[in-house]
């Protein structure tokens, strides 16, 4: 193991991060653990960070309990660090390279960093720019499936202070996997000796952290919610998105599609150059997007009132 911890090192060092990544899954979780284990507290975050998404869940599992905060906090204070890392890769590399980080890390992660750190810190986090993974807070309550309502109910005056809505609680397993979401009135009518999982059907509308956000934008619009569970490719619940975070990213691509008819300003501009065929298809489809942006902006806000 000294060997194999001095190579490591050595690429480190280096910066070789393609051999490196490739030398790290050649081990087995139970290594890589023991590896991290006796690494300096700088170089162990950079492995566990470069592990497949199936390693570094099951070496994390293998860890101490010490080392897996470690970890943790390791990851929420060194984006920089990674930044850096994915800096040295060309432009083709950095997309697949930090694969998804397991949904028990992200979940903890999210939680030690700040509003501003999250913004730095995306690239940890594995989620593509665009996606709802960027969006998502985690000030949210859950509860466990087993808790009697008189728990849940301690549980939500003790956590709910920093949640962004109370109106819906989070039903999760002992691994943070979302298995329902209840309206706070489900939970307030019910018996205080009855168990969570006695109000729960297993059936609700989530977000995966790898969608578009315009996928956010189309499911707000359907239900009726103020905010919705997001999880990781495993289920786990990472955090939430909120109706709110959902309109800006709806204003944001109205403005964008406004732009897309820039072509068409043109030919106002200077109308006596553009063909009287072009000026009217141009007019017509001009009307039709400010007819579209009408409907789903009164739609949106509709929708909103209706759950506030």
């Amino acid at each position: 193991m000294n060997e194999i911890r001095l190579h490591i090192q050595e690429l480190i060092e280096e910066k070789n991060w393609k051999t490196l990544k490739e030398e790290l899954n050649r081990l087995e979780p139970l290594q890589i653990a023991e590896l991290i284990e006796e690494l300096p507290k700088d170089d162990e975050i950079i492995v566990f960070r470069l592990l497949s998404r199936e390693y570094a869940k099951e070496t994390f599992q293998l860890l101490s309990h010490d080392i897996q905060i470690e970890i943790v906090k390791g990851l929420a204070t060194s984006g920089n660090k990674i930044t850096a890392l994915m800096n040295d890769l060309d432009p083709d590399d950095r997309t697949a390279f930090l694969e998804e980080l397991p949904g028990q890390v992200s979940q903890r992660l999210m939680q030690l960093l700040s509003v501003e750190e999250r913004q730095i810190a995306t690239t940890l986090l594995g989620y593509p720019e665009d996606s709802i993974g960027r969006l998502m807070t985690p000030e949210y309550v859950a509860v466990k499936s087993w808790f009697t309502i008189a728990e849940a109910l301690e549980h939500i005056r003790k956590f709910g202070r920093d949640s962004e809505t109370l109106n819906v609680i989070y039903v999760v397993d002992e691994n943070w996997k979302l298995l329902n979401d209840l309206r706070i009135k489900e939970i307030l009518l019910a018996s205080p000796e009855q168990l969570i999982s006695e109000l729960t059907d297993n059936r609700f509308v989530a977000l995966n952290a790898f969608d578009d956000q315009e996928i956010a934008v189309r499911l707000f619009k359907d239900h009726d919610r103020v905010a919705l569970p997001v999880i990781d490719t495993g289920g786990t619940l990472v955090g939430i998105v909120t109706v709110d975070d959902v309109m800006d990213v709806a204003e944001e691509e109205s403005t964008e599609d406004f732009h897309k008819f820039g072509s068409f300003q043109e030919a106002i501009v200077n109308p006596l150059k553009a063909r009287i065929g072009y000026l009217y298809k141009q007019r017509i489809i001009w009307l039709s997007a400010l007819v579209f942006m009408n409907v789903f902006s009164g739609a949106a806000i509709a929708s909103f009132e209706g759950v506030i």
